[in-house]
């Protein structure tokens, strides 16, 4: 064989080599999400905040070097208490804070939200402030404590 083939077949077993490298590096940037799951507060009132679904999303991303770097991609849905059925606030993607908290701001017609959601032993909390666009109506800013929904 000569040697520039040997070179060759060297280069493409060290090309899947690294490759396998960077993919289990990635992998194993996917950890168990405790924050992700379905959250409820059983003792909300009309107008409060009373679920919260968040999603976990490992993800890999190619730089402009090829490199692929793991990451994650965070979501959070919410509902707040009302008659005859809740009202959804949307799907937002969120981001872990500096505190390592997960952030996730809500806009709707009424009122900006945001919420900072941290786990405390088996339940969440979740600081939530809420500035109205009407003067009429208060701003909150409250702790709500929410419970892993069963099932």
């Amino acid at each position: 064989m000569s040697t520039l083939r040997l070179k060759f077949i060297w280069l493409i077993f060290l090309g899947f080599f690294f490759s396998g490298l960077t993919s289990a590096g990635a992998q194993t940037a996917c950890f168990n999400a405790p924050l992700a799951g379905t959250w409820v507060n059983l003792e909300a009132g009309i107008q409060d905040l009373v679920k919260l679904q968040i999603i976990y999303q490992c993800t890999q991303e190619e730089t402009e070097n090829g490199l692929i770097v793991p990451g994650a991609r965070w979501y959070v849905r919410a509902w707040a208490k009302c008659y005859p059925a809740n009202c959804v606030w949307g799907l937002v993607r969120a981001r872990i804070g500096p505190n390592g908290d997960l952030q996730a701001s809500f806009s709707t017609f009424a009122a900006d939200r945001f919420l900072q959601i941290k786990l405390s032993g088996e339940k969440i909390s979740a600081q939530l402030i809420v500035n109205y666009r009407s003067a009429l109506k208060r701003d909150i800013d409250k702790e709500v404590r929410l419970s892993r929904q069963a099932g």
